[in-house]
């Protein structure tokens, strides 16, 4: 196995060399594309990507990620940017990306972290360490293999009431975005939700561009007597994986249903375009209300402080948390309630 690091991006060449992965990988994202160079949303940091190779020069595996100083990260949880090509040998393919990881880091580089669909056993004798996610860090997963009319029959018997008195209602419109008036609508709806929850929004020529990258984005918009009063945002990797990213709302028109008949509909139309997966990026309530399955990823870190500091923290944090999750409900209740008041 051999590897490239690329830090930015592919010429034409390689660009149809990772394209040619995607097709044969297992479950490929958007941020697994040549395009995490160029997305907006990515974060701050270096970005860098490191594919490996076998012995016939075909990729066997790709791993995204953002250099920033002392720590190189690569995905989420919820969010894995690491992914094989189907039937190749991951073992081997993985302690590449070990290596590969451990060439990119820097004198100054105290912690690598990336994230996997899978264990991989191996790559813990490379001094990574490996923690399966949890809690709030699972993630609803449909396969879209079976189907839009079977997939609609896994939701929940509330989920299902619900869109079918929307259609029946006929008061929505569901659609792409489209026009520079949808699009500042949605946008003054994602400066309400986001000043809402305290959240700095995004600039609005960010928002603009992902809305006109087809290729690999898509916006829905529910709209009642022509104004606009929902949206969800779409990342996806053709043939591969859809994720749900985001959605915006106006509290006010709940009642009617938008975000859940937005869902339904990028659901069909994630089938009928050959999606194989479909992420729901999380795992709360609403999500798990459209059926499919929990998926727990894997984080892998190699600690390179001197007497693992940041393990130790971490450790320490775990243990406070599962002490308090010990708790009675009731006393946590108090808990939070005095330490409102200090």
């Amino acid at each position: 196995m051999y590897f490239t690091i690329l830090d930015h991006y592919p010429d034409r060449n390689m660009e149809n060399r990772w394209n040619a992965f995607l097709a044969q990988a297992f479950m490929p994202t958007h941020y697994t594309t040549p395009d995490f160079f160029v997305d907006r949303f990515v974060g701050a940091g270096d970005r860098f990507a490191i594919l490996v190779t076998d012995d016939d020069k075909h990729i066997a595996a790709v791993l995204t990620g953002i250099n920033k100083g002392k720590t190189i990260e690569s995905g989420l949880a919820v969010r894995p940017q690491t992914v094989f090509r189907k039937g190749v040998d991951v073992a081997q393919t993985a302690k590449a990306l070990a290596a590969a990881l451990k060439n990119k880091a820097g004198k100054s580089t105290e912690l690598i972290t990336f994230y996997s669909w899978s264990k991989i056993d191996e790559i813990e004798k490379m001094d990574f360490n490996c923690k399966t996610s949890g809690n709030d860090d699972l993630i609803i997963m449909l396969d879209l293999s079976s189907g839009a009319d079977n997939i609609f029959k896994d939701f929940s018997q509330t989920r299902r009431n619900d869109i079918r008195k929307a259609i029946k209602q006929d008061l929505l419109e569901i659609k792409d975005l489209e026009t520079a008036e949808e699009l500042g609508q949605l946008y003054a709806i994602h400066l309400k939700w986001n000043a809402q929850k305290g959240i700095e929004p995004d600039k609005f020529e960010d928002f603009k561009v992902a809305s006109e990258q087809k290729e690999y984005r898509k916006v829905i918009i529910a709209k009642f007597e022509g104004k606009v009063i929902a949206g969800s945002y779409y990342r996806f990797c053709k043939g591969g994986v859809i994720e749900y990213a985001a959605n915006n709302s106006l509290s006010e028109y709940q009642k009617l249903r938008p975000n859940d008949l937005i869902g339904w509909r990028s659901i069909e139309w994630a089938c009928s375009r050959g999606f194989s997966h479909y992420s729901m990026g999380g795992s709360h309530l609403f999500l798990r209300r459209f059926g499919g399955y929990e998926v727990a990823t894997n984080r892998y870190q190699h600690d390179r402080t001197f007497l693992r500091t940041h393990q130790k923290k971490e450790a320490v944090r775990d243990m406070f948390v599962k002490t308090y999750l010990s708790i009675p409900v009731e006393t946590r209740k108090k808990i939070k309630r005095l330490a409102g008041k200090t």
